[in-house]
């Protein structure tokens, strides 16, 4: 078999295969279809190529905030400092301490500090009033019905060898976070 260079070209036509651009679309653009047949060509919507959308941005954030209680005694009973809503564990202390000792008492002492939770306070009584012989018992926990349940609790059983003593609640507080927008 003799090769003929005028035949060159058509064996060429003929081993090559059709080359694809975007469907005959020119570039940045995509074909656009309509009952599956290419009809017409559109341009590429920005974020086609995007992975993923993307994320909100936060419009604010928590913070966090504090509450103590302080307790001091005095002969005729216990008194207390509490406080809430403080920024940070340091502020809440040193403004339960000044609350109890604003009552000239020198000798209180921080019994609780809790952050972003619930304290209750209970003390057994008898007729309605405080037993000073009883000791009172403090708890914190996320709400307030777990923290006086909790408190209730520990107050009957610390104070069990007083059978006539009934514990009541005589405090709760919550400390509430606070949003602050940017």
């Amino acid at each position: 078999m003799t090769f003929t260079p005028h035949l060159l070209p058509v064996a060429l036509l003929l081993a090559s295969g059709v080359a694809y651009a975007e469907n005959g679309c020119p570039p940045g653009q995509l074909p656009a279809q309509a009952n599956g047949v290419i009809t017409s060509c559109t341009p590429i919507p920005s974020g086609y190529y995007q992975q993923e959308a993307p994320q909100p941005r936060p419009s604010g954030r928590w913070i966090k905030t504090w509450g103590a209680i302080a307790m001091g005694s005095t002969d005729s009973g216990t008194i207390f400092g509490v406080t809430t809503g403080k920024l940070s564990e340091a502020e809440a202390e040193a403004d339960a301490l000044r609350r109890c000792s604003s009552r000239g008492l020198k000798n209180c002492e921080v019994v609780l500090k809790y952050h972003n939770q619930c304290a209750a306070v209970a003390e057994p009584q008898i007729d309605g009033r405080p037993f000073n012989g009883g000791r009172i018992s403090l708890a914190g926990s996320s709400t307030v019905s777990e923290a006086s349940n909790r408190v209730l609790e520990d107050c009957k059983k610390t104070n069990k060898s007083t059978p006539e003593a009934e514990c009541k609640v005589v405090y709760t507080a919550c400390t509430e976070q606070i949003f602050e927008k940017f």
